[in-house]
């Protein structure tokens, strides 16, 4: 082989993995274009549920979706927020997955401590956790539980609470 020859063998092979950088960045986009569709699939699935929930079995009376705030440099985003600043005082911050996996458990009790810091205008409210999922283990559900977080999954074609009779919830609220 010459040295032109080679010289063109490795522009060629240069020019092979430009193309392939560039496919591997548009497949990227693709399937995180994917991947927040099938969320928001997800989410409008249990909003009727949520609100209902949230309003019926909790006696809120604000429910929002999709919040977010900034606050100084921490952005928190959350897919369901329930409150009521009635006698009630109390915050319910839902997160909602289409199939939980166990670092969503660690993230979302990771959040819901920061949640009085961030949004400011609940504290010293009950702050509870929920967690909506489509599918998740037993291993996970007494996860959530055990850290009184309430769960939320399908029956009867409609989202129910399906936390234990003996569930406690934790109070994620800042102490005085």
């Amino acid at each position: 082989m010459t040295d032109q020859e080679l010289r063109d063998l490795v522009a060629e092979n240069a020019r092979a993995i430009r193309e392939s950088d560039k496919n591997l960045k548009k497949l990227a986009g693709e399937v995180g274009w994917f991947g927040n569709s099938l969320g928001r699939f997800t989410e409008s699935l249990f909003t009727p549920s949520l609100d209902r929930i949230l309003v019926n079995d909790f006696g809120l009376d604000t429910v929002a979706h999709r919040v977010r705030r900034k606050h100084d440099d921490a952005i928190m985003e959350i897919d369901v927020l329930g409150y009521s600043n009635s006698e009630k005082n109390t915050a319910v911050v839902v997160e909602i997955k289409s199939r939980l996996r166990d670092e969503d458990i660690k993230n979302f009790l990771t959040r819901l401590k920061k949640f009085p810091k961030i949004y400011t205008e609940h504290k010293g409210k009950k702050i509870l956790g929920m967690m909506a999922a489509v599918t998740l283990s037993v291993e996970q559900r007494a996860k959530l539980e055990k850290n009184g977080i309430y769960v939320v999954l399908i029956s009867d074609e409609v989202f129910r609470i399906v936390s234990d009779k003996k569930f406690r919830p934790h109070d994620f609220g800042m102490k005085e």
